[in-house]
């Protein structure tokens, strides 16, 4: 009879507290991969939602983990399931004058150890000179 109290009393616990225990797991788990692959590489610039009037885009970001490569993607489509870029670049620049549409939304993000980074975007204007 003790046992059985003592299970009931554990998931009366676990009911109670189940959420908070989510959230440490997932919490944990963010900290644990921070801790062994680094930060990842964040854009930086242009901001989100940045219009391209002219010319070409420099795209900026963090390094992240600097003991390992980062590929760049750019995509016309939130999915990236076909890139207009996708080249691993070094530093914390990348220029991207390739194929620009006016009135097109382009994706881009930054993957390290094949781990995808933040979405960022940027437009090209309507208006738009130098295509």
């Amino acid at each position: 009879m003790h046992n059985l109290n003592t299970f009931i009393s554990v998931g009366k616990w676990l009911r109670k507290y189940a959420v908070l225990l989510i959230l440490l797991i997932t919490l944990s788990w963010e900290v644990g991969s921070t801790l062994l692959y680094g930060m990842p590489p964040v854009p930086q610039l242009p901001p989100a939602g940045y219009v391209l009037e002219q010319g070409a885009v420099t795209l900026q970001w963090n390094r992240g983990n600097i003991e390992e490569p980062i590929t760049l993607q750019i995509s016309t489509t939130e999915d990236f399931n076909e890139p207009v870029f996708d080249k691993v670049v070094s530093g914390i620049t990348q220029r991207y004058a390739d194929n620009l549409e006016r009135g097109q939304v382009y994706y881009w993000r930054l993957i390290q150890n094949d781990i995808p980074g933040p979405v960022s975007n940027f437009v090209v204007s309507e208006q738009h000179v130098n295509l």
